[in-house]
């Protein structure tokens, strides 16, 4: 029984980390086609069907082109931190396979919250070894912002651990929530998702990246398949932010099953065509004005929401 228990979860777990990649693949093909369409140009529509094999032909072509490490890099760690990024994000997931076995025993949200701590190291580690001064202020950027905005985060998901008395994302789903509890919080939720930006690095808040002063940002030095491998764990990420953004506060009660996965889908969908539109449509911030608004306004509602629904609690 056992036995046959660990290789359900194996096979759960292959099958989400696969899909993760897949729908990493054909979330950059929605964005380009999205931006183009905002910016009333053509999008890539040369290869196969309406290029749906761009993809593809993106990542064969960044795996075949030659991985250079910079002279004066700290190498080993150059070379570590595209894998240990994709490791973080896959980790990430892990709260996801879980419901096929006892999920609403586990600690879901905590084990979130670890696993998103980390990506800063991510930022900080590469722009370090990359001893490039665009890597090494974006890293410094990344490390300064995830820091920040992680602490909004914490505090949201507390907020609905109080609220729902559990640590597990399936059991939040299963304790009679509906999907107008969001809409109730709406000003939760549109925190709890300016801060999802700023975590996931994205426009507007995305200073660790900004090609206009970094070129590249953190990433500048990394080429080919260390470059890819980055960039699938960001975008694993958003996916990640996404879907935990549905399970904390868009959430129906009968999630659980075939007809309520469809439609968690659907709003996952909805939040990962968000993030692109919000990069079409919302200017770049200055890092102060990003820091400040974390520091002054986004942190001092979220302890007020806080205080409130922990005192509401003890009644």
């Amino acid at each position: 029984m056992v036995g046959a228990t660990g290789v359900y979860i194996a096979l759960t777990t292959i099958f989400v980390y696969l899909g993760v990649l897949l729908s990493v693949a054909y979330f950059t093909l929605m964005e380009r086609k999205s931006l183009s369409s905002f910016g009333i140009r053509l999008g890539p529509d040369k290869t196969s069907f309406l290029g749906f094999a761009q993809p593809i032909t993106d990542g064969v072509k960044l795996f075949m082109k030659e991985f250079v490490v910079p002279a004066n890099s700290a190498s080993i760690v150059f070379l570590a931190i595209p894998s240990i990024s994709l490791i973080l994000c896959l980790l990430g997931w892990q709260v996801f396979p879980s419901f096929a076995v006892s999920s609403w025993a586990s600690n879901d949200v905590l084990f979130f919250l670890v696993v998103s701590s980390l990506n800063a190291h991510i930022a900080i580690m590469s722009g370090w070894s990359s001893n490039s001064k665009y890597a090494s202020i974006g890293g410094v950027r990344g490390f300064a912002q995830v820091i920040s905005y992680e602490i909004c985060l914490s505090i949201c998901l507390i907020v609905v651990v109080i609220i729902s008395s559990s640590m597990s994302f399936f059991s939040i789903a299963e304790s009679g929530w509906s999907v107008w509890w969001g809409f109730f919080w709406f000003p939760v939720v549109l925190l709890w998702l300016t801060v999802c930006l700023a975590e996931a690095n994205r426009a507007p808040f995305d200073l660790v990246e900004a090609e206009s002063e970094l070129v590249s940002g953190f990433n500048t030095e990394y080429s080919a398949g260390g470059f890819a491998l980055l960039f699938i764990a960001e975008y694993g990420m958003i996916l990640l932010l996404c879907s935990v953004t549905v399970f904390s506060f868009f959430q129906n009660p009968d999630m659980l099953n075939v007809a309520g996965l469809c439609w968690a889908f659907s709003k996952v969908m909805f939040l990962v065509f968000f993030f692109v539109w919000s990069r079409s449509a919302l200017p770049r911030l200055r890092y102060d004005f990003l820091m400040m608004a974390c520091w002054s306004s986004l942190l001092p509602f979220i302890l007020g929401v806080y205080c409130l629904i922990f005192f509401v609690s003890k009644f």
